[in-house]
């Protein structure tokens, strides 16, 4: 038996050896060398150039690529199919003149000769925007602020000051909104450091950003007092009682009670006075843990603020109130429908964050109008808790 397995291994290994062996060769045959691009122009763009040219006229041309270094010295190629006549180098954060090697390619894997381009590009969107940064004081912390004006895809690392008196990461946003506005709270109200350095897909960065004063002041930040909240009784309000619920609940620090309207109440408006004029900084909404379950149910998705310094008129007369701002809850992971992260989750338990903008003037009413299309369709809606943070400024 051991012979048998002998020659069978034996046979095996001759039939491998005497097999052709393989080359990787190029799928289609070769051409010959392709013919170079010609008519080439650059033209300048935000940290690059965009690069026009007319394919050559051979058959099997697959595609043009172009080959360039950043000032940082790291090498990039973009390709465009043959198709196209142009393709957009990019990731320089200068405007000094710099070369780029264009190749025609044919489906053989064959380069032509390289054509030069120079160009010279606009000021990049890193170093557009790093112009615009501003770092102010805003309630227990800094506010950040920038304008991207074309939207690009960038890095922003806030940094705040650790009890050593160093600058260290405390939160890393990517965006490419044409403008943020982002706050860093839970800080005494004395003068802290605080940066931001911005850095792109390309390894550019700005450096360290910091507030024109070199440090700023947090102003003083505390949780309004619930006790001497009330709710109004306006023409157009909605009830907020059914179901077991009262208004008053939604203002008791218990995140088991809530306030709850009728069937086809939506939209939903409710006011509240909050006892004294305040200067306000943000406010937090609960949703109601219902069947164990965030983001459905009633729970709201978009809400609007209004807010007054006077009493209003009982006829609630929409021309009294002056617009704050449009609220929406979003889920952190950004998933549609019923589906929810951990980190869903605890962002709702811990309240949905809204800011209120930093020249808001102080105001004593505040009017919401709960939105229709909430998570699940419904036409009633419910809110646990309602928590205001501010400064009161009459006594």
């Amino acid at each position: 038996m051991k012979r048998i397995y002998f020659y069978l291994i034996t046979g095996l290994v001759f039939g491998f050896l005497s097999c052709d062996d393989k080359t990787l060769d190029p799928i289609s045959p070769s051409g010959g060398k392709p013919g170079t691009v010609t008519e080439v122009e650059a033209i300048s763009a935000p940290g690059g150039a965009i690069i026009t040219y007319r394919v050559p006229g051979d058959k099997d041309i697959l595609q043009v690529k172009a080959v360039y270094s950043l000032t940082t010295g790291r090498q990039y190629e973009v390709s465009a199919s043959f198709y196209e006549n142009s393709l957009t180098v990019t990731g320089f954060n200068d405007t000094l003149e710099h070369e780029a090697l264009l190749y025609a390619i044919n489906r053989a894997q064959e380069l032509s000769d390289p054509v030069p381009v120079r160009f010279i590009p606009e000021e990049s969107s890193l170093s557009k925007t790093a112009k615009t940064v501003n770092i102010i004081s805003c309630f227990g912390g800094a506010n950040f602020s920038w304008i991207n004006e074309d939207e690009a895809p960038l890095v922003f690392e806030l940094l705040s000051q650790n009890s050593q008196g160093e600058l260290q990461t405390t939160r890393i946003l990517q965006s490419e909104l044409d403008s943020a506005s982002v706050n860093l709270r839970g800080y005494a109200s004395v003068p802290q450091k605080f940066a931001l350095v911005i850095s792109d897909n390309w390894g550019n960065t700005s450096g360290a950003i910091y507030p024109e004063e070199g440090t700023v002041t947090p102003i003083q930040e505390n949780k309004l007092d619930k006790s001497i909240m009330t709710f109004l009784k306006l023409e157009s309000d909605q009830p907020w009682n059914l179901w077991g619920a009262k208004e008053e609940y939604m203002i008791d620090d218990d995140v088991s009670t809530f306030g709850h309207t009728d069937y086809s109440a939506l939209p939903a408006p409710f006011t509240l006075d909050l006892g004294k004029s305040t200067k306000l900084s943000r406010m937090l909404l609960f949703q109601w843990l219902f069947n164990n379950k965030y983001y459905g149910h009633g729970n709201p998705r978009r809400f609007e603020v209004y807010g007054r310094t006077e009493e209003p008129s009982p006829n609630s007369n929409w021309n009294e109130w002056t617009k704050i701002m449009d609220c929406e809850l979003i889920k952190p992971s950004g998933l549609t429908g019923n589906s929810v992260t951990n980190e869903d989750l605890i962002y709702a338990e811990k309240g949905h964050e809204f800011d209120f903008p930093l020249d808001l003037e102080p105001v004593r009413y505040l009017r919401f109008n709960v939105l229709g299309n909430n998570w699940e369709g419904q036409t009633y809606t419910h809110i646990t808790e309602l928590t205001f943070y501010g400064i009161y400024v009459e006594e």
